[in-house]
């Protein structure tokens, strides 16, 4: 089970710029979700994450449950190849499965909500929660 190592909340303070969802993009089989771009600093930090690509989708485990979360990344965030790997890249950075980086954002739990901001969510990436990503750094 993967763990996510610390989340600090500062409460859920979230501006979205507004222009069009940017929408879920798969490679290969693997789904990431895009939202619009935060025109404020992320509210909560997701410190220390591992993610996952399971299933289709790319996202974290949440303790104490072991609950997968997928996550909602900026919309600057796309899939490639590095070799035979597929790769998530956000801002330049490159993520392999089961790397940790630290994400800042907040958990939303509103499906509605979500795709209101993303575009529709793809069946194997839903979920009661959702980590809407802002910065992402490694930890």
């Amino acid at each position: 089970m993967r763990v996510r190592r610390g989340v600090i909340a500062v409460g859920m303070a979230l501006v979205l710029a507004d222009c069009g969802p940017p929408g879920p993009i798969t490679l290969d089989g693997v789904t990431i979700m895009r939202h619009k771009f935060l025109t404020e600093s992320p509210a909560a930090l997701l410190d220390g994450a591992t993610i996952e690509f399971r299933d289709g989708c790319v996202g974290t485990d949440v303790l104490p449950t072991g609950q997968f979360e997928p996550i909602i990344w900026p919309p600057t965030a796309s899939l490639a190849h590095q070799g035979d790997e597929l790769v998530l890249v956000v801002d330049g950075l490159l993520i392999h499965h089961l790397d940790a980086v630290s994400v800042g954002g907040g958990e939303v739990n509103d499906l509605a909500f979500v795709e209101q901001l993303s575009g529709p969510i793809p069946e194997a990436c839903r979920a009661n929660l959702y980590w809407l990503a802002g910065e992402v750094s490694r930890p």
